[in-house]
């Protein structure tokens, strides 16, 4: 009878022990992308990031109908903060270009910029540049970005920023969150922005 139990108990230990194991690889191996369905604002999860001297790139993924879009998020490290602390807009320093850099991941950079132009309703796009695109950026903190420390930081991107009508859209970069989310301003932008994204 001793033996029985003892063989039962060895059975369940055996079983918790190979069930805990399981969960936890489940946890620390997958991450949830989301997905791109609100024309008017959607995230890419930050899921890797490469320090350089002067910037941090970070590898941003998200999904469209299934698939995986992604794009290359390359962020200065010294963005000058454009807000002054009295509230004032400072036209001074505000104002950069080449802070925050677009580039090309591979395939899932063509599928995100045709990902746009399918939520946009922009036709005639489906692959997207080669060489890096650059916004004119604006910083609507207080303070400078800091890439050390988990943050949340405000942009304003211009693209086609010498244009009568650049394309303006907001932009989210959240180290805590490990996000980015792009919102838009103008519906009538549109055009603009993808087009700054497309080959």
């Amino acid at each position: 009878m001793n033996r029985t139990i003892a063989i039962l108990l060895a059975v369940i230990l055996i079983s918790s022990c190979s069930n805990n194991s399981n969960s936890g690889e489940g946890t620390t191996t997958t991450k949830e992308l989301f997905s791109m369905e609100n024309p008017a604002s959607f995230f890419l999860n930050l899921v890797d990031k490469t320090e350089g001297d002067t910037s941090i790139s970070y590898v941003a993924k998200g999904l469209y109908q299934d698939d995986t879009v992604g794009v290359i998020i390359e962020v200065n490290k010294n963005i000058p903060a454009g807000v002054n602390n009295d509230g004032s807009v400072n036209n001074e320093e505000g104002f950069k270009k080449g802070t925050i850099k677009f580039k090309k991941l591979g395939a899932e950079s063509d599928r995100f910029v045709s990902a746009l132009a399918k939520l946009w309703q922009i036709e005639g796009i489906d692959k997207m540049k080669t060489e890096p695109i650059e916004p004119l950026t604006f910083l609507s903190n207080k303070k400078p970005i800091d890439l050390n420390k988990a943050s949340t930081s405000s942009f304003k991107l211009f693209f086609d920023e010498d244009s009568p009508d650049p394309g303006e859209i907001f932009f989210t970069f959240d180290t805590y969150k490990q996000t980015a989310e792009f919102q838009e301003k103008e519906i009538q932008h549109r055009a603009t922005i993808a087009h700054a994204f497309a080959e």
